[in-house]
Parts: C-alpha cells; structure tokens; sequence
C-alpha cells in the first residue's frame, strides 16, 4: 500500500509541474519552431480570451473505465485464456457556463458572461465594449450579448480485455473505443439598447460621398458574427470564429485506445503490472469555423505512452471469500504526437483583435503624398476583411504530456461491487510549430489555401480610408492605418477638438495629397479641411501575431458505481453477466475567481432558439443594463488560466465475463 501512495504522489507532483506553464509558446517568424517561454512579451495572459479550446477527449475516462469490473480483470493464478466485454452507455453535460465564457473571452466579459458592443459615436463608452463599427453595426449601436455555453455528450464505451495468462503468466490486452455524439451549443442572447439610427459616414467604409445608410447595415451582433453578412468595401463575410445560437453537433468514434501490459506481481490480494499504451484518432479535426466548436475525441493526435495498474485487497472477509475491501489504482501517461489544426490567432497584446477589421494596402496607385512629396509606400485597395479571415491557419500542434490516474476504493459483497473513487486529468499546455503545415488540406473550413495570402494588409481601426479631390468630391484611396487599434476602439474617436473623419490620429499623420505633379491636390473630407493619411502605413504581419497555446489543464473528478454481478449460476458459469450504474462529477481548476456568477440566472431565460430574431426582449436578464451585477466582476487575479471544464455524466455500463 505505501508503495502504492508513493507512486501515485510521484505521478501527481510530475503532471503538477509539466502542467503548470500557461504562458507561450510565441514566435517571431513563420520560420521556426519556438517552444521556449514568452518572447516580446507576446503571450496570453490569464485575463485574455482563448481563441481555442482544447477539450478532454471523451475517451479519456478512467473512472467509467476501471469501474464495476475489477473481479473479472487481472486475475490470479490463471492457465488459460480469460476476459470481460462491457458496454458503456453516458450522458455528460457541463455546468458552471461563466468559466468558459471567461475562457473565450476574458476579462472584456461584464457580468461574468456578457459581452458589451458600442459603437464609436456611443456616448460614455464602457471601456471593456467592442468596437461595433468593426462588425458593420451602427456608430451608435448600444447593446449586450450574454454567453452561457454548454457541452453536451452521449457516449456508446465499447470495451474489452483479455488475459493473456494461456500465452505468458500475467499478459494482458485491452482495447476500447466510444462511439460520441456531441453537441456544442453557445447559448448566445443578445439585448439591444439602441440599435442606432446613423450609418457610416462618407469615406469611413466605402467611397460614397453620402456614406452607407443605417438601412444597409446588419442590424445585431449575432447577424454580423452568422458569416452571411457584408457591407460597404467588406467584400468578405467573417469565415471563421464564427458565432451562432444553433446547436452544433457532431457524431465520431472518439479515438482507439489500446493497452498492452504484464501483471508481474500477482497474488490473491494484490496485483502490480505496467503497460504500453496507443491511441488512433478517429474523431474530427479543429476547422476554426465556429469560436466554440463540437469536437469529438482529442483533435486528430496520435498518442503513445505508458502506465500501471494495481490493486490491494487490505480487507477480507474470514467467513466469505467473495466479501473483501481494497484499493485498485492506474495511471497512464501518453504523448500527443504532432498533428495539423486549424487555428485563429490575436495580435500581440490585443486580446480578441482577430475580430477587428483589417484593410487590403497595396501599389500606391494615386500617389499618394504629404506635402513634402513623400510617397506613402502603400495605398488602400478598397477591400475590408475581418482580421480572422488573415489570422487563421494550419499549424502543427502537439501536447507533450497527458495523465488519466484514478484511485479507487472498492467494496464486493457476494455478487455486489461498490466503488468510489478520485480521477485526476491533466496534461501540459499546447506547442505549435508556426510553419504552415501542409499535410491536410481539409483542415480550414472554406479556407483556400493553408498560409494567410501574399496580400496587403494593416489595421484599419476607425480611420477614414477615403479621401476627396476637389469641388466634385472624387473619392481617392488613402494610406491611412491605425496599428494602435485594438477590438475596443480606434483613435479618430472619441472626437479631442477635432474631426474625426480628418483622421488626426492615423499612424505617422500627415495632410495628404494626390497627382503627379508634386505635391499634387489636397484631399479634404467631403469638401473639408485637408485629411490626414500614414505616411508611412503600418502593415500587420504573421510575426506580429500572438502564437500563444491553448493553455495547460487540470481536473478533478469523484466518482461511484454500484455493480451486480450474476455469479454462482446452475448455467453457463463461465460466462458471467453483470450490470451496473454510476456517476461522476469533474471540477476543472480554474485560473482566479474574477467572475462572480451572480448574473447567472439570466442564462436559461436568455436561450433563443436558432433562427429567432434578437430583440430587446432579452433586456431584463442584463439587470438594469448599466449597472449589472453591481460591478461585481473585477479584474483578473494574475495566476495562470486553465483549459479544463466542469462536467458531470451518469452511465450505465453491463457486460460479460468469461473464462
């Protein structure tokens, strides 16, 4: 028994500490490799969102696995050929929806789980709002979007082991593999303050003189976040990080675990073996397409490791054989070999930039010049994208370190089993190699090609990317950028003493001009003072973006089962049935408390069903809107983040044992 505990306190300080980084890897270039700490201080900090979840594959499970079975595995002094065959059937579903909105999202969540949009004409905005002219939505748009999202699963836990002892005293084999149906639902609700009346002004998002009416534009987040919607130059609905109330479902063989080991130490009371252990993939691979994406088992990773299995009967029965207590434990730890995925990235220090807007530069076409007739190096090619259509692609993702270890206390009583136990999951935070990895060219969905494009591109913000030559207004392209925008605002707005659409606050400003003949024409706003442009632009690039991992994740699960066996039958005794039920519930290890769920009960009267328009009618779950929660979510604590979700699952799980 103390050997027992000495090995089990050795796995759990070993997973401890290899899952603990949270933070990189970063990288400076497409070129490399970087598995080192934070580099440039580009890493994803606790507070930040997570583009990705990197959800506990529903293979891993070694409390459903070890439970109600342990009289027919691992037996002792055997000749010949034995085994059990179980199927599993489980239900899970998470709670606590605040953490994984938090995970997404981070600390630009109000309320534990509502995200604010304003847009830039909005009085007083709130400082944690998104920017809502980057999604096509009126300047002066007003509302919230609440998020309580849910994992749901049903899982079919095919299972067999066979011991080997006919072949070499103590050999066994195991193989199992569950058949999942999954479903991701984001549970998204949108409430509308003011949906605004005002479209965009002349030269902000296309080159009309008169701007874009309120008419064409979206009219609420979730329209704009649907992929469906375009709007002035944005020639190119969102594609991927996309958001939707619909359920999103998938149904897989969540991976092919098998074991092969050897019980050297067997006894009446105890075993003590170890073994290989190997998993296929067969779930689907990450696409990117939705922020909160059904996947079923571990992401397309190939896994080998190792583990041991043993057990202990401290207590038997003087009168009963068939009455003992006693501890069983396995461990297994296994690496997560390298695999393509499809991922969305930030920028550096911009958490949630990929949903901003980014314009397509280009040959300076109409010469642009400040009044010294220096040329900008780039001009505006009157195409807006949103960022993430850049910022996704294929990269090779590998995990280094995964641990399932349970620990049971079980109790048989004649043909009863009891069993009650402790699951610990872990494994270590995510590696990417930043080289565009060229081995599945199915892995984006919608995207043509697995490298962002040989295309132009600077942050927009909220620059006026038109300028206007002479008495007739003719629009003419500018060079204007704003590298310093991030998903909440620009810098032209608020207005300082001065006019937005002059864009006084572009990168590197100057009065901008137009022609050959040096420093050509002055462009205005619509008829206005001189307008600024950058000279010169900023253009973003793949080095500028914040590489970081899915971070490191740890849970904790407690289990039962109670499981009747129909041994000592007048038939077929060497065929044994049994049958039995259990529960468990998994708390992940969340990162701080700065959300606290008081606003939590607006979740369930805030669900919409898919294709229900979003109206005002979801207002009275944002508690008075201004002041929701009282302000009870604060800032992060700064302690690292975690990537693990709360869950519990029932099951039912019967099989037959045969000698």
């Amino acid at each position: 028994m103390k050997k027992l505990l000495q090995g089990l306190f050795i796995l759990t300080l070993f997973v401890g500490m290899t899952a603990y980084g949270c933070c990189g890897p970063c990288c400076n270039t497409c070129d490399d490799c970087c598995y080192s700490n934070c580099c440039n201080n580009c890493c994803l900090e606790p507070c930040d969102g997570y583009p990705f979840l990197s959800y506990r594959s529903q293979s891993v499970n070694a409390a459903r696995e070890i439970a109600g079975w342990q009289q027919f595995i691992n037996k002792y002094d055997m000749d010949s050929t034995y085994g059990a065959f179980s199927i599993a059937l489980e239900y899970t579903r998470s709670f606590r929806p605040e953490y994984l909105a938090n995970f997404f999202f981070g600390n630009d969540l109000d309320c534990c789980n509502t995200l604010i949009v304003q847009g830039s004409q909005v009085p007083i905005r709130n400082k944690k709002a998104w920017l809502a002219d980057y999604f096509g939505l009126s300047p002066e748009f007003d509302g919230r979007v609440s998020f309580c999202p849910r994992i749901q699963n049903i899982i079919v836990d095919l299972n067999l082991y066979l011991g080997l002892d006919e072949l070499a005293e103590g050999l066994f084999f195991r193989i199992h593999a569950p058949i999942t149906w999954t479903k991701w639902k984001l549970n998204m609700c949108e409430c509308i303050k003011d949906s605004g009346t005002a479209g965009f002004p002349a030269g902000y998002m296309d080159s009309s003189t008169t701007g874009i009416p309120r008419a064409k534009l979206p009219d609420s987040f979730a329209e704009a976040m649907s992929g469906t919607v375009t709007w002035g130059d944005m020639k190119e609905a969102i594609k991927f990080g996309r958001m939707t109330n619909c359920d999103l479902t998938k149904t897989r063989l969540a991976d092919i675990h098998a074991s092969l080991g050897w019980n050297f130490k067997t006894d009446e009371d105890y075993h003590f073996g170890f073994f290989i252990h190997a998993a296929a993939p067969t779930g689907n691979r990450p696409k990117g397409c939705y922020l909160f994406e059904p996947i079923v088992g571990n992401g397309k990773h190939w896994e080998l490791g190792a583990g041991i299995t043993s057990s202990w009967k401290f207590w038997r029965s003087k009168e009963y054989d068939d009455r003992y207590m006693g501890l069983w434990l396995d461990a297994t730890i296994t690496h997560l070999f390298k695999t393509c995925q499809c991922r969305s990235f930030d920028f550096c220090c911009k958490p949630n930039s990929r949903y901003t807007l980014l314009e397509e530069m280009g040959t300076n076409d109409f010469l642009i010049q400040d009044r010294d007739a220096t040329l900008a190096e780039y001009e505006y090619k009157n195409n807006l994208i949103p960022a993430i259509n850049w910022s996704t692609f294929q990269v090779d993702v590998k995990i280094d370190v995964q641990a399932d270890i349970v620990l049971k206390l079980g109790y048989v009583k004649e043909n009863w089993t009891f069993d009650l136990g402790y699951n610990l999951w872990a494994r270590t935070g995510e590696k990417f190699c930043c080289d565009c990895c060229d081995d599945c060219c199915d892995c984006c969905c919608g995207c043509p090609s697995p490298c962002p494009s040989d295309k132009k591109y600077a942050m927009k913000g909220d620059s006026f990317v038109y300028g206007y030559k002479g008495e007739s207004n003719i629009p003419i392209a500018l060079s204007a950028t704003q590298n310093c925008a991030d998903i909440h605002s620009g810098k032209n707005y608020p207005p300082q003493s001065d006019m937005p659409g002059l864009n006084p606050r572009v990168d590197n400003p100057k009065e901008a001009f137009a022609g050959a003949a040096a420093p050509g024409t002055a462009l205005s706003y619509v008829g206005s003072y001189t307008t600024k442009t950058s000279i010169q632009p900023i253009l973003v690039a793949q080095n500028m973006l914040n590489m970081g991992k899915s971070p490191s994740a740890i849970t904790h699960k407690i289990f039962g089962s109670i499981t009747y066996a129909w041994k000592n039958r007048d038939e077929c005794e060497d065929w044994i049935p049994f049958f039995g039920i259990g529960w468990e519930v998994e708390f992940a290890q969340k990162s701080c408390d700065c959300c606290n769920p008081c606003c939590n009960d607006c979740c369930n009267s805030c669900s919409t069903s898919c294709g229900t328009s979003y109206t005002n009618s979801c207002f009275s779950c944002c508690n008075g809107y201004n002041n929701c929660c009282n302000g009870c979510c604060d800032d992060c604590c700064d302690t690292c983040k975690r990537a693990g979700v709360y869950q519990y699952g029932l099951w039912l799980k019967g099989g037959l044992s045969f000698d």
